[in-house]
């Protein structure tokens, strides 16, 4: 979607996007000098929106939730490709991945 219809969708004006952007909370992409948001862009706008309209976070605390928010996602892919590489391994070599993980498991919950 492009500029236009991004902002129009969230009810917010051109400097609002300029400063995100600036900030690095949005990343666009960028096509002739245009600016494309993707659905994931939306989502992160509306949560920036929740996170400085409707809770009060500030500038500095949008930055460190950004970044842990783009830490949990990197994470879930990692552990994405992990599992996607422990399912292409033999059976055997399975079973003993999961005892070790329902060990580790265990320690972490007591």
């Amino acid at each position: 979607m492009n500029d236009l219809e991004f902002r129009r969708t969230l009810k917010i004006d051109v400097t609002v996007v300029d400063v995100w952007v600036a900030q690095g909370w949005l990343i666009p992409e960028a096509h002739d000098g245009d600016r494309e948001f993707r659905d994931d862009d939306v989502a992160r706008a509306r949560l920036i929106l929740d996170l400085t309209r409707d809770m009060g976070v500030n500038d500095a605390g949008v930055d460190l939730i950004m970044d842990l928010v783009d830490q949990i996602h990197g994470l879930r892919g990692t552990l994405r490709d992990m599992l996607g590489a422990m399912e292409q391994q033999d059976d055997d070599v399975r079973r003993r991945l999961r005892r070790k993980l329902d060990t580790l498991s265990s320690a972490h919950v007591g």
